[in-house]
């Protein structure tokens, strides 16, 4: 590959190149889905906030496939952004308190 056929591949339009995910559809709603049910069912079990958010922010990814609007995919990519600084924010904020701790403080309370 010489230097003028890598000029002309970053000049390809996103016309001639149309698809945003190298998967179709179905693959993507598929993983969507998985995605969803697995943090849902994290989430049911050990209640930490991080894996709700995590559960929806694939399920947002799927609104890229309703239109080809450019404001539409960078708005979407800066929530999908927001919500995975928000996610580590909070699986460092809301740390679950050690069961060794709370062992010895509900036998106090018991005498």
């Amino acid at each position: 590959m010489n230097f003028t056929n890598m000029l002309a591949l970053l000049q390809i339009s996103d016309a001639e190149n149309p698809t945003i995910f190298p998967f179709p559809f179905e693959m993507h709603l598929a993983l969507a889905i998985i995605s969803f049910l697995f943090f849902s069912y994290r989430f049911a079990v050990q209640k930490k906030p991080f894996q709700l958010i995590f559960a929806v922010a694939p399920a947002l990814s799927l609104l890229l496939w309703v239109s080809d609007n450019k404001t539409l995919f960078y708005g979407l990519g800066l929530v999908e952004l927001a919500l995975i600084i928000i996610a580590i924010v909070t699986s460092i904020v809301c740390k679950p308190k050690k069961t060794e701790e709370a062992a010895p403080q509900n036998s106090s309370k018991e005498e």
